[in-house]
Formats: C-alpha cells, structure tokens, sequence
C-alpha cells in the first residue's frame, strides 16, 4: 500500500514520479550491498549540499543495487520532506515499514509528509510511534508545538459533526414513529367510523336485519369510495335519517356527496336501495321512481297524477286548436253488429 488515501487529492507538483522501487526479486551480492552503501553516502552529501537531482539519482541507484535495505527508502523518504514531495514520501516510507516495521526514520519521515498534506491526525500518529522507537527533542517539539494542536482542532470539529448527525438521525427516528403512530391512528379512527356506519346503517332499517348490516349488504365497505363517504359525518346522519323515512332523500337532493352514495349503492343493488329500503317516489313531472329491493316499499312509487306509468306526469291535452279542426276522436273498433 502506499499509504496515500484516493479521498486526499494531491497537490499541484505533488505528483507520484516515475522513480525506480527495486526488484524485489534480486538477492543482492556483498559488492552490490557494499557499492549501495557508498551510493547511500554521496547521496546524502548531495543532499546536504542542495543538489537535490544528484541526490535522487543517487539514492534510486543504491536501492536498484539493494532493494531489500528498509534505510534505503528511508533515507530517500526523508529527501521527499525535504523537497516538499510528500506523497512520494510517502510511498517510500511505506515501503521501507512493509521491509522494516521499526524503522523509526520511516514512521517520522511518513508522519512529516502528512503533515505537509494537512493530515494532522495521522502526522501526529506516525510522528508518535517514530518517537517511541528513536526520541528526539525536534520531533517532539514538532508535535507538540504544531501537530498536536491542529489534530486537537481536527478531532474536536468531527466530534461535533458526528455529534450533530447522531441528533439528526435521532430527529429523524422520532419523526417516522411520529408518522407511523399517526397512520395507526388514523386507520383506527377510519374504522371506528365504518364501523359506526355499519351500525347506523344496520339499526331500524325498513326490512333490515336487526344489529347488523342488512341482507346484501356486507360487501359495500370494500368499496373505498363508500368508505371514505362513509366517514363524513354529514353523510352518516343524512343516510341514517333516509334508512328511517325514504321519504327525507327528496330533501337531500341537491347534496352531491349524499347522492354519490346513493348511485353508489343503487349501482351495488341492482337499481335499488339496499335491504328493503322503498323505492323514491316520481318526481312532479315524470321522472320515474327509484325500485326498491324487495322486502321494501314497492319499486317506485307513482308520478303526479296524470302521470305516465311509473314515471313523469303526462302534460294535458292542448286546447289551443288553431286550424278550427276538430280534436282527433279515438280509433273506432268495429264489433260484431259492423260486420255486413
């Protein structure tokens, strides 16, 4: 792993380069270990003296001659500090920890290179296991000084952002069981009514069955549209009043919602009102009675008089003859004295 986290973008010039890690294959002979210790040394003399390309050239070539030496990408480590490279940095001081795990110059030099990334939570942990291997008073004043506090600030700032979302979330929780109790509420208190039109419906009803809902009429509550009718109050009290006396739906006739519930039910009763409720009476001037089912009052009741057959009123012969013609006489049926 190189240790450098996909959420952490790197900055500008911080780019990982191209640079040899060694073939971890090579098994290194006693010249080859010796020429990369002499490589090691000029290279941290570069270094000291500011030629910082010399300096890497010369420490990626000791590595290529030894890359199992966990110091080699310490030490090269610690030029990428130095040279303001952190996530390269980085990458060696991993590296040299995977060969190396109490290398303390890796962990010091890893942790300098978060802190240059602004990471200070984890600078201060890497710096404080560098120092628990190998102390030393710059480190500790590194930590103390800058690193400490800003990872303080850090870890302060995400206890309250954790702090403010547990509230959230717990505002949240509350506000579904608010709802979910809501909904059970409501679902209560719409059977409760049904249950109570039900029992208005059911009482006292011409033909109806005593305690309970009348003969055919078990099924309306599945009907959602009743259901929902059937929990206004208006509507409960108008249908109750109409079940006592048929009669009092002429009074309800222009109230849609009382008049969608009975074309409601006629439509469930086949025409007619349920369970023996009579039949509405013709309408002054013809319209049909509404059937009643049987066991109620008789299918509809007669128009006015004059009225055609169960229905709407006849209008009276016109007297306003204006030809003189004589008013039209019946159809004379010739009878057995006609015959010649």
């Amino acid at each position: 792993s190189s240790g450098i986290n996909a959420e952490w973008p790197l900055r500008p010039g911080d780019e990982l380069l191209d640079i040899s890690m060694g073939d971890e294959g090579k098994q290194p002979s006693d010249e080859d270990m010796e020429k990369s210790s002499e490589l090691r040394g000029s290279a941290m003399c570069a270094m000291s003296e500011g030629n910082a390309e010399e300096a890497l050239k010369l420490f990626t070539e000791a590595i290529e001659l030894n890359p199992h030496a966990a110091a080699l990408f310490a030490k090269r480590a610690q030029y990428f500090v130095r040279v303001k490279k952190p996530a390269n940095a980085i990458r060696d001081a991993d590296k040299a920890l995977s060969l190396n795990p109490d290398n303390s110059l890796a962990h010091k030099s890893r942790g300098k290179a978060l802190r240059l990334q602004g990471k200070w939570e984890e600078s201060m942990l890497a710096l404080s296991a560098g120092q628990k291997i190998d102390y030393d008073d710059d480190t500790q004043e590194l930590l103390n000084t800058i690193v400490k506090p800003n990872a303080e600030k850090l870890r302060q700032a995400r206890l309250k952002r954790e702090s403010k979302q547990r509230e959230k979330d717990h505002k949240a929780k509350l506000e579904r069981v608010r709802r979910a109790k809501e909904e059970q509420q409501k679902a209560y208190e719409a059977q409760k009514a049904r249950d109570k039109a039900e029992r208005e419906m059911g009482g006292g009803m011409p033909g109806g069955m005593s305690g309970g809902m009348p003969g055919g009429m078990g099924g309306i509550f599945d009907d959602p549209e009743i259901a929902t009718l059937l929990q206004d109050p208006e509507v409960v009290q108008a249908m109750a009043a109409i079940q006592q006396n048929p009669a009092a739906m002429m009074q309800y006739m222009n109230n849609p919602k009382v008049m969608k519930i009975v074309q409601k039910l006629q439509g469930k009763f086949g025409g007619g009102m349920p369970g023996g409720m009579g039949g509405m009476g013709g309408m002054p001037g013809g319209m049909g009675g509404m059937g009643g089912m049987p066991g109620g009052m008789p299918g509809g009741m007669g128009g006015m008089p004059g009225s055609t057959p169960g229905g709407m009123a006849g209008s009276p012969p016109s007297t306003n003859n204006t030809n003189n013609n004589p008013p039209p006489q019946p159809p004379r049926f010739s009878s057995c004295d006609d015959v010649d």
